[in-house]
């Protein structure tokens, strides 16, 4: 039987040390499917529907690190995302007729869209939901793992809440408000704090299969484990379609929506969507609109708008399904609010394809990225050694889970936005040493559960040589070309790994916050290599402002009638101003958990609010 640990006097962070042993719940990733080469066009960066094999000339590092030549922010190329653009987009009068007929239409069937979907069908609305890809999941069905604080009937089962047993969402909302410094809707996050428990439990009444940590931090589907996150929650995402199913919604894929449709009233009575990705069709929704499509990690415009520390700070995303921000615009269109400037989350080791043109999002295990978050020797471009937090829960479990989104900060913010790692032709032999877990452990054809992943990155070997290809992952003969080919100025990467060496030696590091002796590896070996990385995006924090009942409120603080929205499409989960969407790996439930969250809150809302109207 779990103990309650804050009676027992524990602090937040002895807590959240063995809280980590559980593991630490990943977020949506995304996934490429191996192509052949091929030409690119002139002009063009990349190609988002291939992944990184494709043998593609690239242009020239800049002359400098991150920045322009002036010495100012050097931006992004555009041509690497999929999405640029930050305009409103307008919505449609009603038609003299309509295509489809609905209570509610649901835009997305992602973690959010799929929970939303269901529970509006089994409080007895008719349903359409809509969905741009082929199939149901989104991104959500690629992570792995529910953060969650309390609440939930497995976790009373073992007498687990936090800050303090029993649960109290009142308690764990003014610590969750203190942590992000008062700068959220309390309200909003009581919501997500009383109404998380029960979201998880209705999946499970829904035919979702859920396992819960040893530490009862993490809520997992029944058949993932706690020392890797890859692609674990399919099994809940395929459980809350055919729930679904069985209740009678009417799924649409390759019907990506285009536009919100209102009414001469200002009410959002429908719903544009291009049928087949050709045909537009309007979808009457008689009671409510609910917007699940995430968030905009994949537009450039958006980021430089909304989220500026994300748009200097983070060199890639990786989510890879969609993520180009419509339903975002298409909520300014009709007059919505934003909540939640400045905020976001993200993963350590954003590998900076975009700077040697490649594409803006990879997929999370493409070898590269696993590769780029092990402890290597890591500078700025100054040549100082930054901080590397370790994954390892049996090391120190409270580093394990703040190193996935802390390390980010530490990688995002020195200056010019950028950090570089750096290591020998002996980088094979010492990962085994590193030992880092999570979603830090490199993917190899031999773990449980591969065959969800693509063919291509089932090896990480294959992704790390798609860098080398690409000279993404630098490949020189000596420390000089290296840093000359960095960016450095003169002797900067020279001396760092000079000073580097001479700890290896000595057998103890003198950095402010040393490494372990056994991860002290001389760079002395030719090849030599070297990466820019960042942060490693993984969910957009701003977004439609909402009330606690999910409605999108206008910029005259009222509700914009009609309109729901779910995170991520929907902001404000984490207050303003943050680099990683603390206090657990994005929200008071993970990022995939507050997608379940926000769809089981919306469907209901609506339901409630609206059916009755309709």
């Amino acid at each position: 039987m779990m103990n309650d640990y804050m009676n027992e006097g524990m602090s937040r962070r002895d807590f959240l040390a063995r809280a980590a042993a559980a593991g630490a719940g990943a977020v949506a990733v995304g996934a490429f499917a191996a192509q052949p080469a091929q030409a690119v066009e002139e002009g063009f960066i990349g190609d988002w529907a291939a992944d990184g094999s494709r043998a593609v000339e690239v242009p020239a590092s800049a002359d400098t690190n991150a920045t322009a030549p002036d010495g100012t922010y050097r931006e992004h190329n555009a041509a690497a995302f999929p999405a640029n653009d930050a305009s409103p987009i307008p919505p449609r009068p009603v038609p003299e007729t309509w295509d489809y007929e609905c209570d509610i239409c649901v835009v997305g069937a992602g973690g959010g869209g799929l929970n939303a979907a269901a529970r509006a069908a089994e409080l007895g609305a008719s349903v359409i939901c809509v969905e741009a890809a082929g199939l149901h999941g989104g991104n959500a069905q690629e992570a792995g793992m529910c953060g969650i604080l309390g609440g939930s009937k497995m976790q009373e089962s073992k007498r687990f809440a936090f800050p303090s047993y029993p649960f109290d969402a009142k308690a764990l909302t003014d610590w969750a408000m203190d942590e992000y410094h008062y700068a959220a809707d309390p309200k909003l996050i009581y919501k997500i704090a009383e109404q998380g428990g029960p979201s998880l439990d209705w999946m499970a009444e829904c035919g979702v299969q859920w396992r819960l940590g040893e530490v009862p931090v993490y809520v997992a589907p029944k058949n993932a484990t706690l020392d890797h996150h890859v692609l674990k929650m399919k099994d809940a995402t395929d459980a809350m379609f055919n729930y679904g199913q069985r209740k009678g919604v009417d799924y649409r894929f390759q019907c990506p929506a285009v536009a919100l449709v209102q009414d001469g009233d200002g009410r959002i009575v429908g719903v544009v969507c291009k049928e087949d990705y050709q045909h537009e069709v309007f979808i009457h929704a008689a009671a409510a609109v609910i917007l699940t499509a995430g968030g905009f990690c994949n537009n450039k415009a958006l980021l430089d708008r909304y989220i500026p520390t994300a748009a200097m700070g983070c060199a890639s995303s990786y989510l890879t399904l969609g993520e180009t921000g419509e339903c975002f615009r298409m909520g300014l269109g009709v007059g919505a609010d934003v909540s939640g400037f400045n905020s976001s989350a993200s993963f350590d080791g954003g590998v900076d394809w975009e700077a040697e043109g490649g594409q803006w999002a990879r997929f999370l295990y493409d070898g590269m990225t696993q590769l780029s978050r092990q402890p290597w020797l890591t500078i700025d471009r100054c040549g100082n050694r930054l901080r590397y937090m370790d994954s390892r829960v049996g090391e120190d479990g409270a580093n394990a889970i703040y190193a996935l989104g802390d390390l980010a900060t530490i990688q995002m913010t020195p200056p010019g936005h950028r950090s570089y790692i750096i290591f020998d032709a002996n980088y094979e032999d010492h990962l085994a040493g590193f030992a880092q877990e999570h979603c830090r452990k490199l993917i190899t054809p031999d773990l449980e559960q591969i065959e969800k992943v693509p063919p291509h990155y089932r090896d990480w070997h294959h992704g790390v040589q798609d860098a080398i290809d690409a000279d993404v992952l630098k490949r020189r003969d000596t420390l000089e070309e290296l840093e000359a080919d960095l960016g450095f100025a003169p002797g900067v990467l020279v001396d760092a790994v000079a000073k580097w060496n001479e700890a290896c030696e000595r057998g103890e590091d003198d950095y402010l916050y040393p490494m372990p002796k056994e991860w002290l590896h001389a760079i002395v070996e030719p090849p030599f290599y070297g990466c820019r990385i960042g942060g490693n995006l993984y969910g957009t924090k701003a977004g439609l402002a909402i009330n606690e009942d999910m409605q999108v409120m206008g910029i005259d603080g009222r509700p914009v009638a009609g309109l729901y929205a779910g995170w991520h499409t929907a902001g404000g989960a984490c207050g303003e101003n943050s680099y990683v969407g603390d206090p657990i790996l994005g929200s008071l439930m993970g990022d995939v958990g507050l997608a379940f969250c926000g769809g089981y809150l919306c469907g209901t809302s609506a339901v409630e609010h609206e059916l009755d109207r309709a």
